[in-house]
C-alpha cells in the first residue's frame, strides 16, 4: 500500500509515493511485484470508484490504454487547490501516423461520475509530461 491518495477530480497535491504497508489481496488476485494499493480520492469517478475508495492498480501497464482507467501523472498541469500531478481517470487518445508510426495527437483523461462540474482534462501540447503510472483492476 502506498502512501498516496490520488485524485479524482483534477491533479492531486504534489506527492512521493513511499510503500508504507503490505496488504493482503482478496482470494480472486494473485499477488505480483507490479500490483499497488492506494486511495482514490473525490467524485469525478464516482460510477466506478467511490469517494475514499482504497483500489488495486497494476504499475507500468503495457499495450494499449485505450479505454481503460488508468492513474497519470502530469507535470505541467497542477490542480487550482492543490498544485499536484496525479489522477485517475478513463484515458482515450487520437492517434495520427507520422513517419511511418502511429503516435497520440490528443489525449483525453475523462471523469466517470454522475456529480455535477467535472470536465475531461484534454492533453495536446503537453502529451510527453504525460505518465501512465498504473491501471486501476479493482475496487478493495
Amino acid at each position: 500500500m502506498y502512501d498516496l491518495s490520488i485524485a479524482a477530480g483534477e491533479f492531486s497535491e504534489m506527492q512521493i509515493a513511499d510503500a508504507e504497508h503490505w496488504m493482503e489481496l482478496p482470494d480472486f488476485m494473485r499477488a505480483s511485484p507490479d500490483l499497488f494499493v492506494s486511495r482514490v480520492v473525490g467524485e469525478s469517478m464516482n460510477r466506478r470508484i467511490p469517494n475514499g475508495a482504497w483500489c488495486l492498480f497494476r504499475a507500468n501497464p503495457g499495450g494499449t490504454r485505450q479505454g481503460k482507467i488508468v492513474v497519470v501523472q502530469h507535470r505541467a498541469i497542477e490542480d487550482p487547490d492543490h498544485g499536484g500531478s496525479f489522477t485517475v481517470k478513463l484515458y482515450q487518445s487520437e492517434k495520427i501516423e507520422e513517419y511511418g508510426e502511429f503516435v497520440n495527437q490528443r489525449i483525453v483523461l475523462k471523469p466517470q461520475t454522475n456529480a455535477f462540474g467535472y470536465k475531461d482534462i484534454v492533453l495536446e501540447d503537453e502529451l510527453e509530461d504525460l505518465k501512465v503510472i498504473g491501471e486501476f483492476l479493482s475496487v478493495l
